[in-house]
């Protein structure tokens, strides 16, 4: 019997994967040099140095807090908007008919197209960016919810309604546990669309954040400290899909490692 995690760690280390990406940087930093590609593409260990500055003389490390409080504020608000909706819709085929136009109206707009808009009611700051990015998180958490919820055990459901249970007690005692895999799922999801969304705001009309440094860089064609910005990132999603993983593993460890690895 071999513990769980015993099984965790490997997938999460995930050792290939590393390699591979070690190899793919190899084939870069020598593409890079043999086509002397320096004046739009920085090599590899051009862009690790000018990152590892970054990071300990602060520059990029104030950055990162920047980034990273607007984008926890924003995904925080699309989580309890999107489970606390999507349960609702999903128990309701009244509301959700009431709801639907609403919703595949504002569902194709991109996030950031919204972004002018947003600087005229919220200005440059941090308000704007946690509204675009709670806007863009918000939708695959509220799907994931709605489907989970449609998608519960409805002997469940009756036999804690002839238990006596009432309407909002089944939802929270019932439906909301049965679709916490789902929404795990959903979360994931928006937390890559989060991040995504966020450094672009930030890159178009922000003063703090990665995002801004990113432009600013680029404005002042240093190549190395414009793609450790986008390392970076890269670095903080795969960080944060981590986190989750291992989260979503200890809140809806019934449903199996594989399910979860997806």
């Amino acid at each position: 019997m071999r513990l769980r995690g015993a099984v965790s760690v490997p997938k999460l280390a995930n050792a290939s994967g590393w390699l591979f990406f070690g190899f793919v940087a190899l084939l870069l930093e020598l593409g890079v040099r043999v086509f002397d590609l320096h004046d739009s593409v920085a090599a590899p260990s051009e862009t690790l140095r000018a990152l590892v500055e970054g990071l300990s003389s602060g520059t990029l490390s104030g950055e990162i807090g920047a980034t990273l409080t607007s984008y926890a504020e924003g995904l925080a608000l699309a989580i309890v908007g999107g489970v606390a909706l999507g349960v609702l819709i999903g128990s309701s085929r009244t509301l959700d008919d009431a709801c639907s136009v609403v919703i595949e109206f504002l569902r194709p707009i991109p996030a950031v197209v919204l972004i002018p808009v947003a600087i005229l009611f919220l200005g440059l700051g941090t308000p704007m960016i946690r509204f675009v990015i709670a806007y863009a998180a918000v939708w695959p958490i509220l799907f994931s919810t709605v489907y989970g919820v449609r998608g519960s055990d409805r002997m469940l459901d009756d036999v804690a309604q002839t238990s006596g249970v009432g309407r909002t007690g089944r939802l929270v005692r019932v439906s909301l546990p049965a679709a916490l895999p789902s929404i795990a799922t959903g979360i994931r999801v928006s937390a890559s669309i989060a991040l995504l969304v966020g450094v672009t705001a930030e890159y178009l009309a922000g003063t703090d954040g990665i995002g801004a440094y990113m432009h600013s860089q680029q404005a002042a064609f240093q190549l190395p400290e414009m793609y450790a910005a986008i390392v970076l990132v890269g670095f903080l999603g795969y960080a944060v899909n981590l986190a989750l993983r291992s989260a979503e593993r200890r809140a809806v460890f019934w449903v199996g490692e594989e399910r979860v690895a997806k």
